[in-house]
């Protein structure tokens, strides 16, 4: 899940420098004055937005994608206690011993 958050965070950050890029094309002859006086500042605030493109990314995830991920988890959980998955034999010859030992 976060490779795909890093992922989608890389992908909006580049469009938007991209689209930057394109709208700040009149400062183009006083490029080598700003970065050489503002680079740490640029730098600074490509971090932190790139920081919270992140973030938000990574909630929407959680939010749409792992919704229903703990009932499913559960439903699953019941059906291998009881048997009725036919995986359950496998899991639990695998997984099972472990449980045992505990």
């Amino acid at each position: 899940m976060f490779a795909n958050a890093v992922f989608v965070a890389t992908l909006i950050f580049l469009a938007l420098g991209f689209w930057l890029t394109g709208e700040l094309r009149f400062l183009t002859p006083w490029r080598s004055f700003i970065l050489h006086h503002d680079l740490q500042s640029i730098a600074l605030y490509c971090a932190l937005l790139f920081a919270n493109i992140l973030g938000i990314t990574i909630w929407i995830e959680r939010k749409f994608f792992l919704r229903d991920a703990g009932r499913k988890l559960r439903h699953l959980d019941q059906e291998i206690q009881t048997g009725q998955s036919e995986l359950s034999e496998e899991i639990l010859s695998r997984f099972g011993e472990s449980e045992e030992e505990q």
